[in-house]
């Protein structure tokens, strides 16, 4: 099921694409993929698309630290190495990739929904052409 896109708006952009790349903040500070989009969804909860897009990268980062935890479990098996293997190769380029390209997205002016784990903001859709 298509849903209709959300524009964001020129004066959010940069707050937009900055979100979209705080969930890989963890790579750099313990903990910081989490605190990161935490922090700037307290500060615009006001903002749909700005709140929305900080509850993509918690759930996102949230699902790859849980996946992590079963890849480790699996990892104990001897029969289950290498298909912990290929899921962490799979996560870890999800995990980078899809924060880049919803940072990428949102720079030109359109919302991304991360897939599997992507909330769409409240607000009215913008029919008309992003420039």
């Amino acid at each position: 099921m298509n849903q209709p896109e959300v524009a964001i708006a020129p004066d959010e952009r940069g707050l937009a694409t900055l979100t979209h790349l705080s969930g890989l903040a963890g790579y750099v500070v313990p903990l910081g993929g989490i605190l990161v989009p935490v922090i700037i969804w307290l500060v615009k909860k006001d903002s749909p698309v700005i709140s929305s897009i900080a509850k993509q990268a918690i759930l996102l980062n949230v699902i790859a630290f849980l996946l992590i935890c079963v890849g480790i479990a699996l990892m104990f098996t001897i029969l289950l190495i290498p298909v912990s293997i290929i899921g962490f190769i799979v996560l870890g380029l999800a995990a980078v990739g899809l924060p880049i390209i919803g940072a990428i997205k949102a720079a030109d002016g359109h919302y991304y929904r991360y897939p599997v784990v992507g909330i769409t903001p409240d607000v009215p859709v913008q029919v008309s052409a992003v420039s």
